[in-house]
């Protein structure tokens, strides 16, 4: 029953994210730029984002997350999460609706533009914070642990980003320290099992689509939710 409720509930909210996206309103323009319709647009200097081709409807977004939320509904019960007041395990539960619901959202717009939005990951990291505090808020320990594995993917994707020459961007930095303090709160295994299966997934799109250059986000966003729901 549980795993139907959160199925549906992320088909309804992955309909309405799958909407608002259409919009692309996410695109930029450069300064001083029209843009037909009513789409809202940043604009900036140099980038032109709108000259892309059209993603199209998109009809996958709401399937995706209705699967993701599936999946949470299923390792996260709401069963478990009855004994109120456990705080814990309702931050568990809820953590993972947001943390997969805005990286779901962050990975669509990667896919598009090949840019990760810092509303996105300032959104991420707040909600990765607050509910990584909730749940081991009993454990300070845990939390520095946490902490100090996010700063370590940090570092090193930032140096990957140099070697690269920013073939790997500093979106993908950004969004590995919070995919990692997020994961070390379960266990180091973890994080490395999710930056594996992200670069599994990520080598064999690559092979598929026969691209060299490609968003590489939604494959770590995609890693971390596997390896935090399945592999402790």
């Amino acid at each position: 029953m549980e795993i139907l409720i959160a199925g549906a509930l992320g088909l309804i909210i992955g309909e309405v994210l799958r909407r608002r996206l259409n919009r692309l309103a996410y695109r930029l323009v450069p300064n001083g730029s029209l843009t037909s319709g009513n789409v809202e647009t940043t604009t900036v200097d140099d980038v032109d984002e709108t000259a892309l081709p059209s993603p199209g409807v998109r009809w996958w977004i709401p399937v995706v997350l209705a699967v993701a939320w599936a999946c949470v509904g299923w390792r996260c019960p709401i069963d478990f999460v009855r004994a109120w007041p456990d705080v814990a395990a309702w931050a568990l539960l809820l953590g993972w609706l947001a943390f997969s619901g805005i990286g779901l959202g962050m990975s669509v717009i990667d896919l598009d533009v090949r840019r990760l939005p810092d509303q996105g990951q300032i959104m991420l990291a707040v909600v990765s914070i607050v509910f990584g505090v909730l749940i081991c808020w009993q454990a300070p320990m845990r939390l520095l642990m946490g902490l100090g594995c996010g700063l370590a993917c940090g570092l090193v994707f930032l140096v990957m980003h140099a070697i690269s020459r920013g073939s790997l961007g500093l979106g993908d930095v950004k969004l590995v320290m919070t995919c990692g303090w997020w994961l070390a709160l379960i266990s180091l295994a973890t994080v490395f099992a999710a930056l594996m299966i992200s670069c599994v997934l990520a080598v064999a799109y690559s092979l598929l689509s026969r691209q060299r250059q490609f968003a590489f986000g939604p494959w770590l966003v995609a890693g971390t939710v596997i390896a935090g729901l399945y592999i402790h």
